[in-house]
C-alpha cells in the first residue's frame, strides 16, 4: 500500500501475540549479576530494591511537575522543533501534534533515551520507546494530563565501539552488520554515513530481501541515507513509531538553554565531585555498589574530539594528562559558545529535568542503578532527584524457536527455570545410574547422622560430608545433561531454542536488533505490545512474548 510522510509502506500483521510473564526465578541467572553486586546477597538489585524504580505516578505528582515552571519552554519546543529540520526527521501529523503540546504550560512528558546506533540498535532500544509511548498514555487516559513521549538521543557520546554493531539471525545463522568507522572521541552525531557504511546498510538489506515484510524493512533502514549515525538513528525510529506520537530532540540543540548548571559546575568542581561522592557514600550504605565512578560528569569539544574534563589545582584540565584550561575562560567560552560543552551520565538526566516538564524518565537496568546516584548531586543544583521506571523487558520467540517451544512442550515457567539448553529436554524416567546416585545419596546423609553423633561439632568432618555431597551433585548432574542430549530431536529442539532465548550466551534483548522480526511479521506485533504495556507500564516482569505463525 502506498506510504504517506511519517508512516510505513507494507506496515501489516502477519502473525498473531501472545505474552506471558514469567516468574521471578527468571532474573536468578547470571546474565543479571554482573549489572550491579547486592553486598549481601549478590543478586540482581531491583529484585531486593524494588524501590529504586517507580511503582506507580499519582495525580498529585502530575500535579506538582505541570504545576512547575521551565527555564524557557518556548525554547525547548523551538529545539525540538530544529531537531526534525536539521535531521529531516519524519513528521507525521501525530508527532506534529506533540511538538506543539510540548509548547503549552501544562504538558508534560515521559522521556527515555538511548546512544544512537547502527540499523536502529538493540530490541531493548525498541522497548524503551515503547514504554515511553504507553507511560505517557496512561498518564494521559489515568488523569488527562496532557503527556508527550520524548526520545532524547544521546548523540554527544563518542565510544562508537558500543554502538557501530548491528545483529540479526539470519536463516538460522547469527550476522553481524558492523560500521567501519574508526575509534575515536569523535562525537557519534558527528559519524556520517558514507560510501563504506552504504556497502553495510547494501548488504543487510540484500541478507533481508526474501522476507515477506522487506521492503519495510528497507524503507527503515534507507532513513540513514545521506546522514550522520544520530540522525539515522533518529529517523529510523521516526519512521517506526512517529505515528504513535513519539517525539525526537538532538540534546546538543538545548544546551544554550542548559547554561545556569553548566556555570554551576564549571565554577565549583571539587563541591561538586564532593556531592557525586557522598551519594555513592549514601548508596555503599543500603548494601549497593556505585554505578558510575565519582569523577567530574563533563565535557569539552575540542578539535572535535570530545574530552573528559577533571579538577586540577587551578581548576579544570582535560583529563588523561591534558592542558591545564583557565576556569574564566572556560565560563567565557560558555557564555558564546555552550555547544562546546557535553553532559556525562550523572549530569545528563539532572539536566534533562531542568529543561523538560519530565514526569518519568525510562531507562534499562543499569540507568535504574546510577539514578541511584544522583540524589545529593540533584539537590545541589537545585533540581529534584529524577525518577526513572524500568523499561518493558522481554524475549521473543518467532519462527524455529516458536516451533521448538511448541514441541519440547513446556511452559513460561519451566523456561524461566532453566539455566542450561539441558533443563528445556523432557527425559521421562531416569537412568539407572541416577537411580543408584539417589540411594548412595540416602546412604551417605544416614552415614553422616551416625558419625556426627560420635564426632560433635567436628568441623572437617562437616567439610568431608559436604564435598561428598557437592561431588555426587555434579555426578548427577552431569548424568542428566548426558541423558538429555541423548534425546536427539529433545536436544535439537532445546539448543534452537536456548540459542534464541539466550543467543551468545546474553540476553536476547541485549544482543538482536528487531528488524528481521519486521521483515518476518510486518509491524502489527508492536501495536500488541503498546496496548499490552499500557495496561501495567510499572510491571517488573520480563516477559515472553511469543509470535505465532
Amino acid at each position: 500500500r502506498e506510504s504517506t510522510p511519517g508512516t510505513l509502506r507494507g506496515a501489516l500483521m502477519s502473525s498473531s501475540v501472545d505474552i506471558h510473564e514469567l516468574p521471578r526465578q527468571w532474573f536468578e541467572r547470571s546474565q543479571y549479576r554482573p549489572l550491579v553486586t547486592d553486598l549481601d546477597r549478590d543478586r540482581w538489585f531491583l529484585l531486593a530494591r524494588e524501590e529504586m524504580s517507580l511503582k506507580t505516578i499519582g495525580a498529585a505528582e502530575c500535579q506538582a511537575r505541570a504545576a512547575k515552571p521551565l527555564p524557557d519552554r518556548e525554547g525547548l519546543a523551538a529545539a525540538v522543533q530544529s531537531t526534525y529540520e536539521d535531521w529531516n526527521l519524519p513528521c507525521p501529523p501525530q508527532t506534529a501534534a506533540g511538538i506543539e503540546r510540548l509548547g503549552r504550560d501544562e504538558t508534560l512528558c515521559v522521556v527515555t533515551g538511548q546512544q544512537p546506533g547502527f540499523l536502529g540498535g538493540p530490541l531493548y532500544v525498541l522497548y524503551k520507546a515503547l514504554s515511553a509511548i504507553s507511560l505517557a498514555r496512561w498518564i494521559e487516559e489515568s488523569y488527562g494530563t496532557p503527556c508527550v513521549p520524548v526520545f532524547w538521543v544521546a548523540g554527544e557520546d563518542h565510544d562508537i565501539d558500543e554502538v557501530r554493531t548491528a545483529r540479526f539471525p539470519v536463516d538460522g545463522e547469527a550476522a553481524a552488520f558492523s560500521l567501519p568507522h574508526e575509534v575515536s572521541r569523535v562525537p557519534l552525531s558527528k559519524l556520517a554515513i558514507d560510501s563504506q557504511c552504504e556497502k553495510v546498510l547494501a548488504e543487510f538489506i540484500s541478507s533481508i530481501a526474501t522476507r515477506e515484510y522487506s521492503d519495510t524493512v528497507e524503507d527503515l533502514a534507507s532513513q540513514y541515507h545521506g546522514r550522520n549515525l544520530a540522525s539515522g538513528f533518529a529517523a529510523l525510529l521516526a519512521k517506526l513509531l512517529g505515528s504513535h506520537g513519539l517525539v525526537f530532540i538532538d540534546p546538543e540543540k538545548l544546551r544554550p538553554l542548559a547554561r545556569p548548571l553548566l556555570r554551576r559546575c564549571l565554577e565549583n568542581p571539587a563541591e561538586m565531585i564532593t556531592q557525586i561522592e557522598s551519594s555513592a557514600e549514601e548508596l555503599k550504605a543500603t548494601g549497593l555498589k556505585p554505578f558510575v565512578s565519582s569523577r567530574f560528569p563533563l565535557f569539552l569539544l575540542r578539535e572535535g574530539n570530545r574530552d573528559h574534563l577533571a579538577p586540577s589545582k587551578n581548576g579544570l584540565c582535560v583529563d588523561g594528562g591534558g592542558p591545564e584550561l583557565d576556569r574564566q575562560e572556560l565560563l567565557d567560552l560558555l557564555e558564546k559558545n555552550p555547544e562546546r560543552f557535553s553532559a556525562g551520565a550523572l549530569l545528563r538526566p539532572i539536566i534533562q529535568d531542568y529543561l523538560l516538564p519530565s514526569v518519568a524518565t525510562i531507562g534499562g537496568p543499569a540507568e535504574v542503578g546510577y539514578y541511584a546516584q544522583l540524589g545529593q548531586l540533584s539537590s545541589w543544583l537545585d533540581v529534584p532527584t529524577p525518577r526513572i521506571l524500568l523499561r518493558f523487558q522481554a524475549t521473543i520467540l518467532d519462527g524455529e524457536s516458536s516451533r521448538a517451544w511448541g514441541e519440547l512442550n513446556i511452559g513460561a515457567a519451566e523456561l524461566a527455570a532453566a539455566q542450561c539448553p539441558e533443563d528445556l529436554v523432557k527425559t521421562g524416567s531416569d537412568r539407572t545410574e541416577l537411580k543408584e546416585l539417589r540411594k548412595i545419596h540416602e546412604q551417605l546423609e544416614t552415614l553422616g547422622g551416625s558419625l556426627a553423633q560420635e564426632n560433635p561439632g567436628s568441623r572437617s568432618l562437616e567439610k568431608g560430608l559436604k564435598k561428598a555431597h557437592g561431588a555426587l551433585g555434579r555426578l548427577e548432574d552431569r548424568i542428566r545433561k548426558l541423558q538429555a542430549r541423548s534425546d536427539t530431536p529433545g536436544w535439537k529442539n532445546a539448543t534452537t531454542l536456548w540459542q534464541q532465548v539466550l543467543p551468545g550466551g546474553t540476553l536476547q534483548e541485549r544482543h538482536w536488533g528487531y528488524l528481521h522480526l519486521i521483515a518476518e511479521h510486518g509491524t502489527g506485533w508492536i501495536d500488541e505490545l503498546l496496548e499490552s504495556i499500557r495496561t501495567d507500564p510499572f510491571s517488573l516482569c520480563h516477559h515472553l512474548v511469543h509470535l505465532k505463525p
